[in-house]
């Protein structure tokens, strides 16, 4: 057996101390430290945070080499002894990719934490965790099978590999905790950093999301479940997990015992959770091929993220909706977000949703100030092709078949049996049920560089979709607004007290033609100053057609740029049922 032990040693330095003991070690062990997390496609090389490794066999040293980036050799000659390996871990990465500490909080991945022992990534494993001498009072929570301690208090746990022991997360710190049941699993929202969260109302609102997913796979492949949160000032993002999901959400996004009623940035938090607990299913168990086992020393690529990811991004809020939580009017509102998402660039246009997955590790995840000009979010159009499916299976079957139906076959047949998907087994999955032809729609949505034929689809089920000018360049969305902009200035920006910030700049439309650049920063248009507070209403002062001097500093170098205003794009997407009629249960209508 293999045995951990993790220590919050100083939190003031936010360092994590680790002891490895390796019961029989190889003469010559070799241990490595993954380079990346599933579900998060980039390379971190979480190696470089550990700091001071070394050593012994009882009081006798034992050379430890660095021989690569992640990976140590041990001169252990003799595999009779166990050999126990010291190292500290810096943790001040306030996601939910990595490792983090201080006074209030501690979270860890063991992808950031435990080095694995080549070779016998297979045995079982052991892992304590002690409370920090400074916090002694600190809850700790995890999906980790528990063999001593009390109910989320510190103490051992237990995994049956390395691949099982890196997909439990931990927290812990003054915690917030409050279970409820779903479908007859235990499940625990787990809330750590200040809060005046309602529990009562979300874990009510957690526990109908949970129920309709689990019946709609017809079971859970776990048997309890935890939503491991850090609440921050301003922060979000999820990572999925066997049981348990990590969460960073920010403090407004947790509904309070003084609001009633549903608000955005709430309705935002209870589809994140729903996005990640689909996963459990979606990704957790059903999967790439290639992730069979994970290759977590370099890159796995693969095109199917648009399922993976676009598929759920489907089902989170469409879930959210017909679980009950919000209703259709809202649902239609982040449906129109999503298209406006894909929409506003011209990236759709010049790269596939299956390039987008397949290059997820270096233009997906390290996107630049280009990106709307250049990619395709595998997450939106994904989305939009799920949606797509869902309404053509549903029209061509009368409305017997649904997307619901084929993903609980799916995962019936290629995740709860570990076999894995290639890149065509959806497409000829789908063969097998009778009237149904959707190959050719599909290819085109994967392969193809267009936009979908989603107006004539949700028009349909009674649908409209009616496209409108938003309020300025920031505002491409779902809503209807009271005053639409006059022009467009073809660039999302960031106002500031001392101008505005160009965050983006589209391609061939008026700040690029004007010859402004991503990162400029506007401090005056038609020789009036520009300030955090009024760049909408001076825009709007204007009409198309209108040429006006503009002055930027580009770094630290002023420019005079002559900018002419173009006519400003619908590029909002209102929806709304028109005929209810025509819904013929995709959406729930009262």
């Amino acid at each position: 057996m293999i045995h951990y032990h993790v220590r919050p040693l100083d939190l003031n330095g936010h360092l994590f101390e680790v002891s490895l003991t390796i019961k029989a070690p190889d003469q010559q062990q070799r241990l490595w430290l993954p380079n990346w997390i599933p579900g998060s496609y980039l390379i971190r090389d979480f190696s470089k945070h550990i700091i001071g490794l070394y050593a012994e066999r009882g009081k006798t040293p034992v050379k430890a080499d660095q021989i690569s980036k992640h990976e140590w050799q041990l001169d252990t000659k003799t595999n009779d002894e166990p050999v126990t390996v010291h190292y500290q871990v810096y943790a001040w990465d306030l996601s939910v990719r990595s490792a983090y500490l201080d006074q209030q909080q501690g979270f860890f991945n063991n992808t950031s934490l435990c080095l694995a022992v080549a070779g016998q990534e297979h045995q079982p494993i052991s892992l304590t965790v002690s409370a920090p001498d400074q916090q002694p009072q600190w809850k700790l929570a995890t999906g980790m099978p528990r063999t001593s301690g009390t109910a989320h208090g510190f103490g051992s746990f237990e995994a049956e590999n390395y691949d099982e022991l890196i997909d439990y997360p931990f927290l812990m710190g003054d915690l917030t905790i409050e279970e409820f049941i779903a479908h007859g699993i235990k499940h625990a929202l787990v809330l750590s950093g200040r809060h005046y969260a309602d529990m009562s109302r979300i874990t009510s609102d957690l526990a109908r999301i949970c129920e309709h997913q689990i019946q709609l796979f017809g079971e859970a492949p776990f048997k309890q479940y935890s939503f491991l949160t850090m609440v921050v000032g301003d922060g979000f993002g999820g990572l999925e997990h066997r049981n348990s999901t990590a969460l960073l959400c920010s403090r407004k996004s947790l509904i309070s015992a003084t609001q009633n009623g549903m608000h955005d940035d709430y309705q935002t938090f209870l589809s994140l959770c729903s996005h990640e607990y689909f996963h459990s299913w979606n990704v957790k168990t059903l999967k790439p091929q290639v992730f069979l086992p994970y290759q977590l020393d370099k890159e796995s690529y693969t095109e199917q993220l648009w399922f993976y990811e676009g598929m759920t991004s489907y089902f989170d809020d469409y879930i959210t909706h017909a679980s009950g939580v919000i209703d259709s009017e809202r649902y239609l509102k982040v449906l129109g977000d999503t298209i406006a998402r894909v929409e506003r660039g011209v990236g759709q246009y010049q790269q596939s949703v299956t390039e987008s997955s397949y290059l997820a590790w270096t233009k997906f995840y390290q996107q630049n100030e280009n990106a709307p000009n250049s990619i395709v979010s595998y997450y939106a159009k994904g989305a939009l092709i799920a949606l797509s499916l869902d309404l053509t299976l549903r029209l061509q079957s009368d409305h017997q078949l649904t997307l619901a139906h084929v993903m609980k076959d799916l995962w019936h047949a290629f995740g709860k049996t570990s076999v894995g998907t290639a890149d065509d087994t959806v497409i000829e999955f789908l063969k097998q049920y009778d009237g149904i032809d959707v190959t050719d729609m599909l290819h085109s949505a994967l392969y193809d560089k267009e936009s979908l034929p989603l107006d004539t689809l949700l028009q349909n089920f009674g649908v409209s979709v009616r496209r409108q000018v938003p309020a300025d360049d920031n505002s491409s969305n779902g809503k209807t607004v009271d005053k639409a902009a006059s022009v467009q200035l073809g660039a999302r920006f960031k106002g500031a007290a001392t101008g505005a910030e160009l965050l983006a700049v589209y391609h061939d439309e008026a700040a690029y033609r004007a010859g402004l650049a991503a990162g400029d920063r506007i401090i005056a248009i038609d020789h009036l100053q520009v300030s955090e507070n009024n760049v909408t209403s001076l825009l709007n002062r204007f009409k198309p057609g209108d040429s006006v001097t503009v002055h930027a500093f580009r770094r630290d170098e002023l420019l005079t740029l002559t900018l002419t205003f173009d006519e400003p794009k619908k590029t909002s997407y209102h929806l709304s049922v028109q005929h209810p009629e025509h819904l013929n249960g995709w959406l729930e209508w009262n």
